[in-house]
Formats: structure tokens, C-alpha cells, sequence
């Protein structure tokens, strides 16, 4: 019996109208605010039965799942009936280390997912292991069936009703007096050549869901990019427009996103909002906006740093098939994509990792030029030396091994002279 192929942008939207529709179930309150000038303002709103971090983390098990699931198929799980379908094996400490919070805050959103249906089972191993999970399947094997596009800008889902404007503090407001409206806040600035401006988090009246649907979910995705828009400053595009406008930084991180894209994420699809999204966080996270000062040749060489990160990057999570990168930009919460420089688990770690490696890399070489040197010297004095070495005077061949230790560093040099000294006073 064959798995059925899980579509993980359907199983995300059917999540999402979920938790709008038991929100949208909740009874409104009615509230009154005093205003210093005596004035009363009468507005209702909601509690949420589904917070937005219990919405997050069920976004996170969601995507942990489909990872498992498409692991299992790779590796020939055969399911003996229809309801018979992989699980997830995790734990809190994961789980909570990924949202960056408490273990009982884990706990507790396990439970409340728990009650309100997304995980649908749930097998408990002990407390040093890990548990199993499983996702409704109504939620994860959600197609284009049973959400499918009704007209231009709007969306219809079968088991979920439309995701329609509900009653808020916003339009509901019951203004005994005047109340002052406030001016929205503008778009921050963009590199130019690496994103667009846009007007994050419009929340037109009407039927909002809808407008998530379509070919890619647009307004989603353009959420995270104007959050990522802090780090030019307050002011307008002008900040940004120098940098922007060299085209060797343009081919940076250009090349820069298609390997990572070839290396990291091999089986993902990303159009052209999500490449947009991906280098409007390496120009800002991994390279900070080409703001250092530094020439041209220092760019290109802390460009093929960045390079040899992608291949550390690639071989820790090729070691380690459980584990996979996050987005490259941030999906839900500001700052966690993967290459977010405030994602200090994300593509900033791999920093450390050359810096290990360099500095194995520099003991070897160091080692195995001290190695050398001992079998040179040895061999010269037992006369099996090579030709060329054993032309040279002992002087000679002591300078001819300091010159080559002398390339790496001090530090190096010092070991020489401990080990090989007396030859130079003889």
C-alpha cells in the first residue's frame, strides 16, 4: 500500500483556517475604557481558545511530522492498512529548544493540541525517551479538494468555513466621544535589487483568509520581510541605496543563495517571493548590508568563507537526518530564519564551526611540517637524506626548515626552535 503524498503548504493552510475558525467560535466580551477626560468607550473583544504561540507550536510539530513522514517513505515504510501511518518520535526538551522556551511550557502545548485534535495520537515511552506523535489526518492530508480556489482572491475550504472578518476591538468600536485615529506606520527600507517594499501585516476589512491563498501565500511571506526592514534604520531607502547598487555585492549573495539552495534545501520550491525572501536575509543576516568597511578582496574572501560554511552546514545536517535547517527567512516569528543573524542557532553557528576548523586545520599543517623537519634531520645524519637535502650544510638545512615553519606563524616557529635548536649552533 502506497503513502499518500502530503502537500505541506495545504497541511499549513488547513492548520491555520483551524485555528481561526475555533477562534472565530469564542464568545465576545464587552469591555469599557476610560478616557482622562471623563469620556467612555465601549469595545468588545475575544479570547483566543488557540494563542498564537500554541499556533506556532503546532506549526512547528507540523513541519517536524511532514519531515518524518517523508523520511519513513525513503526508507521503505510499508503501512499494513490505511490508518496505518509513520509517527514522529520527539521530545519536550527538542521541542521547546527549537521554540525557545520552557519544557513545561512544551508540556502544556502538547496537551492543549492534544484536546483540540491536531495531534491525534499520542504514545508515551518513558521519561528518558522519546514519545510518538501523530497529526489529524483531515489537517495534514489536506489537498486541493478540499481547499480549493472559489473566485480571484478568495479561498473555500470544505471542512473549514471561511476565514471571514470576525467582530474585534478595530470594528466594533462603539465611540461614545471622538476617539483619534492613529497613522499607520510606513514600510522600512529595502536593498535595491534584493526585495521589495511592502506593506506588512494589511488587514483589510472583509474576508481575510482568502487572501493568503493563491499560487504562494504572498502576504504570509511578506510579513517576515518588512519585520527584517529594522535593521536599515528608521529611515527611508536612501540608507540602503549605496551597497545596493554595486553589483559584486548583488552577485554575492546571489551566488551565495543558489548554492545554499542546492546544498541545504534540495527539495524544496521556491518561487520568486520566496528567493526574493531568502537573499533579503543574507544581504541583511549573513553579510549585515555590506556596511563593513572593508576592500574588495576582503569581501571576496569573507565570501568564500561563507561559501565553505554552506559545505559545514551540509555535512552537519547530512550527518544527522533527524535534523534539518529552518526557512532561510523567518516564517512566524521575526529573527528565526535561518540565515537571521539574530538566529544564533542558525547560519551564525557555522562561524564557530570554520573557525574550529581552520584552527585543526592550522595544528595540522603545523604538525606535520615539525614531522618533516624530524625525518629531514634524521635522515641527513644517517646520509639517506634526498639529493637536494643532502647537498645542503647543516646550517643550511636548519634555515631551509625555519623559513618553511617561519610561513606558519610564531607560535610555530617556537616549536621549531625547541625541537631543532642545537643544530643551529653546531
Amino acid at each position: 500500500m502506497l503513502l499518500k503524498k502530503i502537500n505541506q503548504k495545504q497541511a499549513l493552510l488547513a492548520w491555520h483556517l483551524f485555528v481561526e475558525k475555533k477562534n472565530a467560535e469564542q464568545p465576545l466580551v464587552e469591555r469599557k475604557r476610560k478616557h482622562s477626560d471623563g469620556s467612555e468607550q465601549i469595545f468588545f473583544t475575544r479570547t483566543k481558545l488557540i494563542p498564537g504561540n500554541v499556533k506556532d507550536t503546532g506549526t512547528r510539530i507540523i513541519l517536524d511530522y511532514i519531515q518524518a513522514y517523508e523520511h519513513s517513505i525513503r526508507f521503505g515504510f510499508a503501512p499494513e492498512h490505511e490508518s496505518d501511518l509513520p509517527s514522529l518520535f520527539t521530545n519536550n526538551s527538542k521541542l521547546s529548544d527549537m521554540r525557545s522556551f520552557s519544557e513545561r511550557t512544551m508540556r502544556n502545548h502538547i496537551s492543549r493540541l492534544r484536546k483540540l485534535g491536531l495531534i491525534s495520537g499520542y504514545q508515551f515511552h518513558g521519561t528518558f525517551h522519546d514519545f510518538e506523535l501523530w497529526i489529524a489526518p483531515e489537517i495534514i492530508f489536506a489537498d486541493q479538494n478540499q481547499c480549493k480556489k472559489a473566485q480571484p482572491n478568495t479561498f473555500q475550504c470544505t471542512n473549514f468555513p471561511l476565514n471571514v472578518s470576525f467582530e474585534t476591538t478595530g470594528n466594533l468600536e462603539k465611540k461614545s466621544t471622538t476617539v483619534d485615529k492613529g497613522v499607520a506606520a510606513q514600510p522600512g527600507a529595502m536593498p535595491i535589487g534584493d526585495g521589495q517594499n511592502c506593506n506588512a501585516g494589511n488587514t483589510n476589512t472583509g474576508n481575510t483568509g482568502p487572501q493568503r491563498a493563491g499560487k504562494r501565500v504572498k502576504e504570509r511571506l511578506e510579513r517576515p520581510l518588512a519585520a527584517k526592514n529594522h535593521a536599515t534604520g528608521a529611515g527611508g531607502a536612501g540608507t540602503m541605496a549605496k551597497p545596493a547598487l554595486n553589483p559584486v555585492f548583488l552577485s554575492f549573495v546571489e551566488s551565495f543563495w543558489q548554492y545554499a539552495k542546492a546544498m541545504l534545501y534540495p527539495g524544496y520550491d521556491f518561487d520568486e517571493t520566496h528567493n526574493k525572501l531568502a537573499k533579503n536575509s543574507i544581504w541583511f543576516g549573513v553579510y549585515g548590508s555590506f556596511r563593513t568597511d572593508f576592500s574588495e578582496k576582503e569581501w571576496e574572501s569573507y565570501h568564500a568563507e561563507c561559501m565553505k560554511r554552506i559545505d559545514l552546514a551540509e555535512a552537519y545536517y547530512r550527518k544527522r537526518p533527524d535534523k534539518y535547517p529552518p526557512m532561510p527567512y523567518a516564517e512566524f516569528v521575526s529573527g528565526s530564519g535561518y540565515f537571521d543573524r539574530e538566529n544564533k542557532r542558525g547560519f551564525c553557528k557555522t562561524h564557530d564551526w570554520l573557525v574550529k576548523q581552520d584552527t585543526w586545520s592550522h595544528q595540522r599543517k603545523v604538525s606535520d611540517a615539525l614531522r618533516r623537519a624530524r625525518a629531514d634531520f634524521w635522515l641527513y645524519k644517517e646520509g639517506k637524506a634526498l639529493k637536494r637535502i643532502q647537498e645542503k650544510s647543516p646550517m643550511q638545512l636548519f634555515k631551509y626548515h625555519k623559513n618553511r615553519m617561519s610561513k606558519l606563524g610564531k607560535d610555530a616557529l617556537q616549536k621549531f626552535y625547541k625541537q631543532h635548536a642545537p643544530v643551529q649552533e653546531s
